[in-house]
């Protein structure tokens, strides 16, 4: 066979690789699931315009119940997007700032770290890590923060997905030919009304984790804070207002740990300053742990007021057509707490 037959050949045999290969790629964006809320929200976040937001919050559902960056932006011209998931791990979080970065550039990054008392794996790894674009940080989170028995699935959506195909409707495809999803949400999921009895007395009690994993949770939180540091934004590491937290000379051990991996970011344990934020506990508590959508309102507001006169975060410039979008997120919310 001559040579420009086989240089024929091989070429048309990567076309049809390559060929395969978005098929294959369009046909597992059409049965992946969408995801608008409760954490891992990519899609829309990625909608968001480059270098244009001023603060990202990390953590996990004590991040994306309590935080509602439209009513910081209104208090306090921050913008900002929450990047949790449900029980994410530190692990996980790291490589989403990596893939963060890519686009943003933040002024601060706030991580709510009960996260270092997480095992491990919890329970939502394939969903915090499937949903992330795929890049090289995709692959890290796979390889090093998932269980070796999802790694698969993680690799090649069609593995967990291909059983949706009789559930796919139009919407489906056009999110897959369009994956862009703006909205107002931000990241944030509001969680209605006060679970019964909750509010009452707070439940205080350090939680159970091993040595070894709260040490190489605190390894992959010092990787978070170096991360910080190349790109230049402010760490800021917190403990949400909360009825099921830990002792204060916990909170005060992790502040110290803290400062010794980094003396110039910033711990606060709001774990108890329920009063000091005007935070009603039996009104304001969805359950134990997580704030309701009027209690996240007001811990919101506050926050904002403190990025900016207690940290000195300022909000960076933004094209009238963004800081037209912030307005109509702020108006979509207020319109939603008015029909509540």
């Amino acid at each position: 066979m001559r040579r420009s037959a086989r240089r024929k050949e091989a070429c048309l045999a990567l076309v049809f690789l390559l060929l395969t290969g978005l098929m294959i790629h369009f046909i597992s964006d059409v049965l992946r699931p969408p995801q608008v809320s409760f954490g891992s929200t990519w899609s829309a976040f990625l909608a968001e315009p480059e270098d244009s937001l001023d603060v990202i919050y990390l953590g996990s559902s004590y991040t994306y119940c309590d935080v509602n960056p439209a009513v910081i932006y209104d208090k306090s011209g921050l913008t900002g997007y929450v990047m949790a998931g449900s029980e994410q791990t530190l692990s996980i979080s790291y490589w989403y700032l990596r893939e963060i970065f890519r686009t943003q550039s933040p002024s601060a990054v706030v991580v709510e770290v009960t996260s270092l008392f997480f095992e491990p794996y919890q329970n939502y790894t394939q969903l915090n890590v499937d949903l992330m674009p795929f890049s090289f940080n995709k692959l890290g989170a796979i390889f090093t923060a998932s269980e070796p028995e999802l790694r698969t699935g993680l690799l090649f959506d069609l593995y967990f997905y291909h059983s949706r195909w009789k559930e796919v409707e139009r919407e489906d495809v056009e999110r897959a030919l369009h994956p862009v999803e703006w909205n107002e949400r931000k990241g944030f999921t509001p969680m209605a009304g006060t679970q019964e009895g909750v509010g009452q007395t707070p439940y205080v009690a350090d939680r159970i984790i091993s040595d070894e994993h709260y040490a190489d949770n605190l390894k992959w939180l010092g990787r978070i804070l170096a991360l910080c540091r190349e790109h230049g934004a402010q760490a800021i590491l917190t403990i949400h207002p909360s009825y099921t937290r830990c002792t204060p000379e916990r909170y005060a051990q992790i502040g110290r740990e803290v400062t010794q991996m980094d003396d110039q970011a910033l711990f606060y344990d709001w774990s108890d300053s329920f009063e000091e934020m005007g935070l009603t506990p039996s009104r304001h508590l969805y359950d134990g742990g997580h704030l309701n959508r009027e209690g996240a309102g007001i811990f919101s507001a506050w926050l904002g007021d403190f990025l900016v006169e207690e940290v000195g975060l300022t909000p960076r410039p933004q094209s009238e057509e963004n800081a037209a979008a912030w307005r109509a997120s702020v108006a979509w919310w207020e319109n939603e707490a008015a029909e509540q």
